[in-house]
């Protein structure tokens, strides 16, 4: 992790940069946008293969959080 070159993304959190959060063998990417967080997880990725290991895929998710937009389809939402 601490070879990783995140020092300028994540999100700001009471004046501190705040990326990842850890706990066992999980992982959390923080993110305000989804390409950074596309970038965050190329690396991440790369990291773990580079010391044999592997991100299991059909346990990765993605989450979003904020503002909801409004999706129409032919005048409809």
């Amino acid at each position: 992790m601490r070879r990783l070159k995140w020092d300028n993304m994540g999100v700001r959190v009471d004046g501190r940069l705040l990326h990842h959060l850890r706990f066992a063998d999980d992982i959390v990417l923080i993110t305000p946008s989804i390409s950074q967080a596309e970038r965050m997880l190329a690396g991440f990725d790369d990291a773990c293969g580079k010391i044999g290991l592997q991100l299991n895929l059909t346990k990765t998710m993605f989450m979003r959080n904020g503002q909801r937009t409004m999706t129409f389809l032919d005048s409809d939402p």
